[in-house]
Formats: structure tokens, sequence, C-alpha cells
């Protein structure tokens, strides 16, 4: 069980390095969190069999790099958005002037 708590931490840091990056790689980053998707299924599995885990350090320390995880996810995804519409924007403004020329 701890191995996996460890795998799972080793998972999670890898996932914010790649997160905390000035250019994202989104494919990277979707197989990095199906990774850990997979691996905290087989954790949960284990809880249900040993339910005293869920008091142990390692498993707060999870549940707490989840919270900053989604944290982090969902500020980038904000972060995107508008670069996104930025963008959009720009290329419409580039339209626009185009009609002109």
């Amino acid at each position: 069980m701890n191995n996996q708590l460890k795998a799972l931490c080793e998972l999670d840091q890898l996932i914010i390095s790649q997160l905390e990056l000035s250019e994202i790689n989104a494919e990277e980053i979707t197989q990095l969190v199906d990774n850990r998707e997979q691996l905290l299924q087989n954790v949960l599995r284990l809880i249900d069999l040993y339910p005293d885990v869920k008091q142990s350090p390692e498993w707060c320390d999870a549940i707490s790099r989840t919270q900053k995880l989604v944290e982090l996810m969902q500020s980038e995804t904000g972060r995107l958005g508008k670069t996104l519409h930025k963008y959009r924007h720009g290329a419409k403004s580039v339209q626009q002037y185009k009609k002109f020329l």
C-alpha cells in the first residue's frame, strides 16, 4: 500500500511540474492524469480492504495534493481560455483589416 501511495506522490509531482511549465504539453498531462486515475483506483480498492489507511499521513498528503492539482488544473484551464479568447479576437481583427486591403 505504501508503495502505491509513494507512486501516487511521484506521479502528482510530475503532473504539478508539467502544469507549472510556461508551455503546457496537453497530451503528456492527459496521459499522466489517466495514469493517476488508474493508480488512484487501485489505492481506493486497497483502502476498502484496509480502512485504517485513511488515517495515515501518506493518505492525508495524497488528499492535499489532489486538492492542489485540481486548483492548478482549474487555474490553467482559465488561463488558457483567456489566451484562446484573445487569439480569436485578434484573428477577427485581422479578418476585418484584410477587407480593406
